[in-house]
């Protein structure tokens, strides 16, 4: 994680910080296909083949799977049309590759390739639906990895440090390393440092 290069080595004397040193990351991939049509729209071809009208359709939702390669996905031009949806084009699917471990050596026009071929396995009716763009990001170093025995290594958000709290989706939280993650871990660090205030206000009243 990120953390790591920033906190200082004098710090590593607690064992909350020197055990962040010990979690690993995981590469991550990027995925983002454009169609001629609207892939998650199951219910009507029709619409499934309408980019002329200014309509959107399908899914406008987060999606998991556990079928692909890819943890989780998105239409963007469904979730963000704002920022993603184009006129006279159809869905934007951004699919999330992690841990990416064995597409890192792979060119980008071959990653692009296999995701393509298990979004249509997902969704067949989008056999017939073109691809039209794509693109494809790597990061070597992003998430940290998740396996047996390391959830203990994620430290508090409360520090030995006086004054000093932590926050980010690395830190103990209820949800896996993602931003839902890190939102929640910012609730937990602020709910540390009022009742930290509560505990100083109560000892000074006394």
């Amino acid at each position: 994680p990120g953390a790591q290069r920033l906190i200082p080595e004098e710090f590593r004397k607690y064992r909350q910080f020197d055990d962040i040193f010990k979690l690993t990351t995981v590469p991550v991939i990027t995925v983002q296909l454009r169609f001629n049509g609207w892939v998650t729209e199951l219910r009507d071809e029709t619409l499934m083949r309408d980019v002329q009208s200014g309509g959107r359709f399908g899914i406008d939702n987060l999606l998991y799977s556990a079928d692909t390669d890819f943890s989780c996905f998105a239409d963007l031009a469904l979730t963000s049309p704002s920022d993603y949806y184009k006129e006279g084009e159809g869905s934007l699917l951004q699919c999330v590759i992690t841990p990416a471990d064995p597409y890192m050596p792979l060119s980008n026009d071959k990653i692009a390739e296999k995701t393509l071929a298990q979004v249509r396995r997902l969704f067949p009716s989008s056999t017939s639906l073109e691809c039209t763009w794509n693109s494809v990001v790597k990061l070597g170093k992003s998430l940290y990895r998740e396996e047996p025995g390391t959830d203990v290594l994620r430290p508090k958000q409360e520090t030995p440090v006086e004054g000093m709290f932590l926050a980010g989706s690395y830190t103990q939280q209820d949800y896996i390393d993602s931003m839902e993650g890190a939102c929640k871990s910012g609730r937990l660090a602020a709910t540390a440092i009022v009742s930290k205030l509560v505990e100083r206000m109560e000892v000074t009243a006394l």
